[in-house]
């Protein structure tokens, strides 16, 4: 009874609190109070506690992994249900597209799928990622970093692995290829963005730029090509 009373008490309080701020813009102040009502009602209480536990067991080459990028979880935030949660502890699961939740601290074990049909955006790190989901049905769905690249353009990275087993040793391995699509988001259509004919086609002005850019950058391209399409589209848009 006496919880109940204490939530009660915290949801007229933070009822206050939001009435206070009337901007549209998130200031440091109102993420703090939206932390302070998180972490005083309870974090199993949060509305994104019903996913599903992550599990992982995979056996990789040369400590390949799943995610984004490491294994390790990042501060982040994410708009769930048309609510914000900030200061999580997060990492994004490429391989099955999955924003995954540590809810009780770096040295709890626990793990939570968020599920994602309820996330409209995240941002893990400085990344901000987008749940993309009125696609065209030949456009890979699901969550894309979302880069503005000036001029009113904004760039969309998918990141993805594709798994591959080997046998190495007599032992059966798992190998993760890291994939990516490309859009972009112009005069409100998207349009794929995934080789140099469809970078110009959409940028014809810039033709010249396009190719120097591809002699002068061929190695980042190869090596990173997030990187390479995220500088690409700001050096022709700037």
């Amino acid at each position: 009874m006496k919880n109940i009373q204490k939530k009660s008490l915290y949801l007229i309080l933070f009822g206050i609190f939001l009435n206070i701020y009337t901007s549209y813009c998130q200031t440091s102040q109102e993420i703090s109070v939206y932390n302070w009502f998180d972490k005083n009602i309870g974090v199993e209480s949060l509305d994104f506690e019903n996913g599903s536990a992550h599990l992982n067991f995979d056996k990789t080459v040369d400590n390949q992994n799943r995610y984004y990028i490491s294994e390790d979880f990042k501060k982040g935030s994410i708009r769930y249900n048309n609510q914000d949660y900030f200061d999580l502890l997060l990492n994004y699961d490429i391989y099955n597209d999955e924003l995954i939740l540590k809810p009780y601290g770096e040295l709890n074990t626990t793990k939570i799928n968020i599920i994602t049909n309820n996330v409209s955006s995240f941002k893990i790190g400085n990344e901000n990622f987008v749940n993309l989901t009125a696609l065209k049905p030949n456009y890979r769905k699901g969550y894309y970093e979302k880069i503005p690249a000036g001029n009113n353009v904004t760039l969309f990275i998918k990141y993805y692995k594709e798994k591959k087993k080997i046998n190495k040793a007599e032992i059966d391995l798992i190998e993760f290829v890291p994939k990516y699509d490309f859009l972009i988001l112009k005069d409100n259509l998207f349009y794929p963005l995934n080789d140099k004919k469809e970078i110009i086609t959409l940028f014809p002005n810039s033709k010249k730029k396009i190719n120097d850019f591809y002699t002068t950058y061929r190695s980042l391209k190869k090596d990173a090509p997030a990187l390479f399409m995220k500088n690409l589209l700001k050096y022709i848009n700037n």
